[in-house]
Formats: C-alpha cells, structure tokens, sequence
C-alpha cells in the first residue's frame, strides 16, 4: 500500500469512526452463547440470596476479562420497564468485586460493573452470543470514544426560572420516585436496554444504595411518544418545546406535576447547540444527548434532583483522577467516578426530605455585566 493511499483509508476509517452511534461501545467482545445461563440465574436467585455462578467467558483471543464470578446480594425496590415489556428485576451484585447491577428483562440478563477501567456490561440473552463491552472511564484519544467528543459541553445546562421558587405540588412520600425516559426517534425502541445497561443502571443502583438508600425508583423508557419522540432538535428553541410538550404529555395522561415525576428526553445528537444536556430542575425534565460521556443522563437527572456543578469534586487516584458526576466543564481524559460527590449527595437527600427542595440561587436573575441591570430568566412550568 502507497502512502497516499494509506492517507486515504486513514480518511474513511475516521469517518467512519464520527458517524458510530453512541451505542458502538468500545472494547466489545463476543462470547460462545452459554445455553441456559439465563435460566441458571433465575433458578439460582429463587433458591435464596446471597447467590454467586460464574458468567458465560469472553471469546478466545480477546483483552476483556477472564471468566467472572458473580455474586448476587440482594433484589433491589427499583425497576426499569422497556418498550412492550414488564418490569425489569434488578439485583444488587458484585462482579469480581466490582460493585454491580443485574437487570433481568423479558429478553436477556445485562450485568453493569464499575470497574477502574469504566463500566463492564455483560449482556446475555438466551439462543444469542454473550457481549462483554467495555464502557472506558474517560474518553483515550486513539479510540472510538474519542470520536464521541463533540463541541459542547455541560456549560449553562440548567434553565432557572424567573421569580421565586415554587412550592413542591402535593404527592405521596410513599410512592415511587418515577423516571420516564423517552427515546428521540434517532435511536429505536429496541435500543432501550443497551442504553440502560450502559448509561442508566449503575446509576439507579447508587441512587438506591448509597445515596437514597431504601428508595424505590421507576425508570420507564418510552417510544414511540407523539409529540415527544418526533420533537424537533438542534435548535435554541428545543428547550421551550420540550418544557410545552412534557406539560402536554402529563395533562393528556392525568398526571400530577409532583417533584417525584421526572422526565427525561434522550437523543442521539445534540439537542440544543452547544449543550450535552440540557435541565429544568422546577419542571423536573431534561434533555440528555449520547454524544455525550457515559454519565451524562446521571448528570441530568442530578440538576432534577437539585444537585449542582459547584458542588461536584475532583478526585485523585492511585493511577488516575476522576471526576464526579455533576462534573463542568466535561474533560474527557478525566474519568468519570460513576458517583455524585459527598455535597450532592446531600442537595439530593435535602431535594427529597424537602419534598423537592431546589437552590434558591437557581430563581435569582442574574445581573447583566457592565449594566447594573439584571437579565430576565427562561420561564419554567410551575
């Protein structure tokens, strides 16, 4: 091969690297379909917990793990409902160690790790071959994921409201926490669980564990939603829409507009220029783009709960440092520590407790430099 026509498929594989779908995991290995393993774990879980049985093994010839031991400690109050499907069970679990999540759907068995390295996913489903992914911790120039990085950021992702704060709608403390996630047309319905395992689940196990501990939360992923699923994007003007048309969705099912419904949009690409992510923390909706890091749906849904960059930390490890996830700017050679920092742990308890407690600051309008004058705020639904 010359040089320029090696220059020229250096050409085409980059672009081709820019167009992946966010969902183009790197690091992705295919196993031997490991024949009843999803039925081994149902009957094993039945027999009682704590429970461990090893998982199917990554294919021959491959850098992800070895076989892994999995350890199930207890079912978890939380569930996630895909498209056309009942509610999934989720599990607490360790895997190798690893603090994990098992969410056991209709269709298969996903284990989500957080490891050093990033998430490990291990999705199995029955007469399919097993898929170990591995979700890097930080974006490494040289991969796939560095083609992800896109000119936006989580700068001035939250939209305040004008005036003062409004008081929390009634609703029941004893219901659960309920989280409609609905997908933009770009993405398909059936991509609902790889988005969860890799985005999602590690952080409704945190939610329930560590930061709400007891909490049940419902997370409903939804497509195809009139209105909603075909919301135009990509302009400044995606967030008004998407604020009318999350009232209008919850108008035409009856719903209360209480702090414990939360609505997230989840796109493909940027929603609105220049954003990864976009909140309305009074309205309790976001917009969340998979061009962005693996936390950035956690990242969103945090402003819902009144979690707030400020208060996000930097941490130093043995080999690396890591960023929390409300992190901003987003750096990508930072890993993402998969965990809201100590303070926003205690805005989200507070946002609870409060029955939807919001920063103060948040409603306060901001002067205009240089005019002694102060800028009128985005309106919110109240």
């Amino acid at each position: 091969m010359t040089d320029k026509e090696h220059r020229r498929l250096r050409r085409r594989l980059s672009s081709a690297l820019l167009t992946l779908p966010a969902l183009a995991f790197v690091a992705c290995a295919h196993a031997q379909d490991s024949p009843g393993f999803v039925e081994r774990f149902d009957a094993l879980v039945d027999q009682g917990l704590p429970a461990t049985l090893p998982m199917p093994p990554p294919a021959m010839g491959t850098q992800s793990r070895a076989q892994s031991a999995l350890r199930v400690t207890a079912r978890l109050n939380s569930t996630a409902t895909f498209p056309g499907e009942p509610p999934a069970t989720l599990y607490d679990a360790t895997l190798d160690g690893d603090a994990a999540v098992v969410t056991r759907s209709r269709t298969g068995l996903d284990v989500t790790a957080v490891t050093a390295q990033g998430a490990q996913v291990i999705a199995v489903t029955s007469g399919a071959a097993t898929e170990h992914t591995l979700l890097p911790a930080a974006s490494d120039p040289g991969t796939a994921s560095a083609a992800r990085a896109m000119p936006a950021d989580f700068h001035d992702d939250v939209e305040s409201g004008a005036g003062p704060m409004p008081l929390p709608s009634f609703a029941d403390s004893t219901a659960p926490l309920a989280i409609r996630i609905f997908l933009h047309e770009e993405l398909r319905s059936t991509q609902a669980r790889s988005i969860h395992a890799g985005y999602v689940a590690w952080w409704l196990r945190d939610m329930e564990t560590v930061v709400l501990p007891g909490e049940k939360i419902e997370v409903t992923y939804l497509q195809p939603v009139r209105g909603i699923s075909d919301l135009p994007i990509g302009t400044e003007g995606t967030i008004a829409d998407w604020a009318r048309n999350v009232v209008a969705y919850r108008n035409s099912r009856g719903l209360r507009a209480t702090w414990r419904n939360k609505y997230m949009l989840v796109t493909q690409r940027i929603a609105v220029p220049g954003r990864l992510g976009t909140a309305l923390p009074a309205s309790g909706a976001a917009i969340a783009s998979l061009s962005g890091p693996y936390s950035v749906i956690a990242h969103e849904l945090g402003h819902t709960f009144g979690a707030e960059h400020a208060l996000a930390e930097t941490r130093m490890g043995k080999w690396w440092g890591c960023r929390t996830t409300m992190s901003s700017p987003h750096l990508p050679l930072l890993a993402n520590c998969y965990e809201y920092s100590t303070a926003n742990m205690t805005s989200i308890r507070r946002h609870v407790s409060l029955k939807g407690h919001l920063p103060a600051h948040w409603f306060t309008p901001q002067p205009i430099p240089g005019s002694g004058r102060s800028a009128p705020l985005p309106d919110t639904i109240q």
